[in-house]
């Protein structure tokens, strides 16, 4: 068995979306000073490797501590997204793609690379409305990105967001080393730190490759 981490490392000054405030982890205590290490947190819940919770946009949508784990936990499925100048995915990115109802689905795009860079917000895909909407009728209770958002950067209605989250889909953002994972289905958790009336949630994602 094999434990690959999914986790960008939360860190000050790490890139955040366009418009939060920076993060900010302080150590306000120091074992050589005061015998103990306590670390302060500054930060809004959608920076990293993080859930979304209905609540991001539908209101009186579920709060992150009232969704089941099982939504973010569970065998998943990798979609491979070709490298393209065209930024949004259409459907067709799951043609010879095997899942089922249920599955949680990790679409790997490379963008993870460009992790700290401008790239990684101006360059990264999105999902089309089309594929959205198919990912919603084909029962998929999940998606993992490697990227930054479902949506592009420079929207103002987050269509993607507003299909997911409104049929309770699960989001997870900004994934790393998908590349390391050698098969097609995996065992995936990204279980979200549960904190009350949250609209998202930091997370510890990772798979598991049963060899």
């Amino acid at each position: 068995m094999r434990i690959i981490d999914l986790s960008q490392t939360m860190e000050t000054g790490m890139p955040q979306y366009p418009g939060q405030p920076d993060a900010s982890f302080v150590q306000v205590s120091r074992v050589e000073t005061d015998g103990f290490q306590v670390t302060d947190v500054h930060s809004v819940v959608h920076v990293g490797t993080h859930c979304d919770a209905p609540a991001h946009f539908i209101l009186h949508g579920e709060t992150i501590e009232t969704i089941p784990l099982d939504r973010f936990v569970g065998e998943a499925v990798i979609v491979d997204v070709p490298p393209s100048s065209e930024r949004e995915l259409k459907p067709n990115v799951l043609e010879g793609v095997a899942f089922s109802p249920g599955d949680i689905l990790l679409f790997r795009t490379g963008t993870s690379a460009k992790w700290g860079t401008e790239a990684y917000k101006s360059e990264a895909p999105y999902f089309g409305e089309e594929l959205a909407l198919e990912l919603v009728r084909r029962g998929v209770k999940t998606i993992g990105l490697d990227f930054i958002s479902p949506d592009p950067v420079e929207t103002e209605t987050y269509p993607a967001h507003h299909i997911f989250l409104e049929a309770r889909l699960g989001i997870v953002e900004n994934l790393i080393n998908l590349e390391q994972l050698d098969r097609e289905r995996v065992f995936f958790s990204a279980a979200p730190i549960k904190i009350k009336g949250s609209d998202g949630a930091f997370a510890r994602a990772y798979a598991v490759l049963f060899d």
